[in-house]
């Protein structure tokens, strides 16, 4: 049994899966769950050439966001519009980082993918640079500013020395090896008064235990490590960061014809008979969600967090 990274403490099975994205892999991982934390990991070491090998080339950093295909029933229509009015969380925007500095403001992206947030943030003004690993979702976001080669744990040297107002890690965290690495470069690079914003899925929502590898942020082996809002406090208190916001997000998306039409394609490839009612079944999510703390509704939890020793 592996132990937790945040506390020591021995952790236990929760599932196990496939990766429902390559085929022609076959192996079973398991993922493991320390109940103190509210934290998960799966199991076993993991160099980068292997995490390498667990990106195909369609996956969805590497190409432009899909749009919704095939019919889409009134009901599927009403069940998103029901989620939509009970839905408060809002997608990452420059204007929610309150910074005391004036002046031309910079922003690290580590983990960029195609380069949505750097662009959003360089139309607000930002001095932008991303850090991308992947050669193709990099060229896509070379068209946005300068991206350079490398990950949250293994940054660039250019960057390296350098302070940035703002650094962002959005929907990262959850694939690096050692996260805590990287968290302890983000800090590096962070500047005086700067603010670490992470943004990863929310391993406490309903949705991730009511369908566990079905529900598409879990996307097992991509994903080492499973997060909470207890769990990433323990993290950034552990290197000195301080917790100046936490914000829910991501709630209509469960709901809507391309989540349930992604479950179903990956319990095509991994599920067990008999097959699931995705739609009943997102019809029963909906109603125990609708009035639920955001800890437990939301598929995405943010962090704004702050490092007095810098």
């Amino acid at each position: 049994m592996p132990s937790c990274i945040l506390c020591g403490a021995r952790m236990e099975p929760l599932f196990r899966a496939r990766d429902y994205r390559r085929a022609d892999d076959r192996q079973e991982r398991q993922l493991y769950w320390c109940a103190e934390c509210k934290y998960g990991r799966l199991g076993g070491d993991f160099t980068p050439g292997q995490v390498a090998l667990f990106y195909p080339s369609a996956y969805y950093t590497h190409r432009p966001e899909p749009k919704c295909e095939g019919n889409v029933s009134f009901f599927d229509r009403l069940r998103a519009h029901l989620a939509w009015r009970l839905d408060a969380g809002a997608p990452l925007q420059p204007n929610e980082i309150a910074l005391s500095r004036r002046g031309r403001l910079t922003l690290c992206d580590l983990g960029c993918g195609s380069g949505k947030q750097i662009s959003q943030f360089k139309e607000a003004g930002y001095e932008i640079i991303g850090v991308e690993p992947d050669p193709r979702a990099r060229s896509m976001a070379q068209k946005v500013g300068e991206v350079l080669d490398g990950t949250a744990e293994n940054i660039p040297s250019k960057i390296a020395g350098m302070q940035f107002d703002v650094v962002l890690l959005s929907h990262v965290l959850e694939h690096c090896i050692d996260p805590m690495k990287a968290l302890a470069n983000a800090q590096r690079i962070l500047g005086a008064h700067g603010t670490l914003v992470i943004e990863v899925p929310n391993n406490n929502a309903l949705g991730f235990f009511t369908f566990r590898a079905m529900w598409p942020w879990t996307d097992i082996p991509r994903h080492l490590h499973f997060f909470t809002e207890r769990s990433l406090r323990i993290a950034l208190q552990a290197l000195g960061f301080e917790v100046a916001k936490v914000s829910y997000v991501g709630y209509v998306r469960q709901f809507q014809a391309e989540w349930i039409r992604a479950q179903e394609d990956i319990w095509a490839q991994i599920g067990e008979e008999p097959k699931p009612n995705f739609k009943r079944a997102a019809w029963a999510l909906l109603f125990r969600t609708a009035f639920a703390s955001p800890a437990t509704k939301y598929d995405s939890i943010r962090v704004h967090a702050t490092c007095s020793a810098n």
